[in-house]
Parts: C-alpha cells; sequence; structure tokens
C-alpha cells in the first residue's frame, strides 16, 4: 500500500511537470503552483510527510477537481462530454490561462 500511494504521489509530480513544460523558467506547471508546492499541499499537518490519511484527503479533492471540470465542460448538460465540448472547454482554459499570464 506504501508503494502504492508513494506511486501515486510521484505520478501526480511527473504528471505536472511534463504539463507544464513550457512554465518550467516560471517555476509552475499548468496549475500555476510549484510544483513543489504539491506536496506541501498533501502535507496537512506540515510534518514533512503525507498519511494514508492525508493521501486520501488529496485523492479527494483531486476527485472534486476534476468532477467540477466535467460538470462545466458539459456545456449542454446531458451528463456526457462531447468531443466539441472538451474542445470548447480547453480553448476556454486556456485563453484564460493566456489573460492570466500576460496580466490582461
Amino acid at each position: 500500500m506504501k508503494n502504492v500511494i508513494i506511486f501515486a504521489i510521484l505520478t501526480a509530480i511527473s504528471t505536472a511537470a511534463v504539463a507544464g513544460h513550457h512554465k518550467v523558467a516560471e517555476g509552475k506547471h499548468g496549475g500555476g503552483h510549484k510544483i513543489s508546492g504539491l506536496f506541501e499541499q498533501a502535507d496537512l499537518d506540515k510534518n514533512g510527510s503525507i498519511s494514508t490519511a492525508e493521501h486520501e484527503a488529496a485523492m479527494v479533492e483531486m476527485a472534486d477537481i476534476r468532477r467540477a471540470r466535467f460538470m462545466a465542460m458539459d456545456a449542454n448538460g446531458d451528463g456526457a462530454v462531447s468531443r466539441e465540448e472538451a474542445k470548447t472547454a480547453r480553448k476556454v482554459r486556456h485563453e484564460k490561462s493566456k489573460s492570466a499570464v500576460s496580466g490582461e
């Protein structure tokens, strides 16, 4: 179980690093958080390690974020995301990200 938790954390960090490689110079991944901040965010009691309970809390938070993103992508509210809805949502996120970076 411990190996699964470590693997999940490393996967999350690696995914964030790869997804945000174009922002490495700024020290941020696509979500705007420092990559090293992912560990600190999950370490709720700030003792330098992530317990199973902290890991589970982080997984719930990630699921909630993904669920909200899915619901936002489902523009027509039919409970499914079409390829077109996904493309539109991605374009909107990209434009928001661009605006945030440029300070608009």
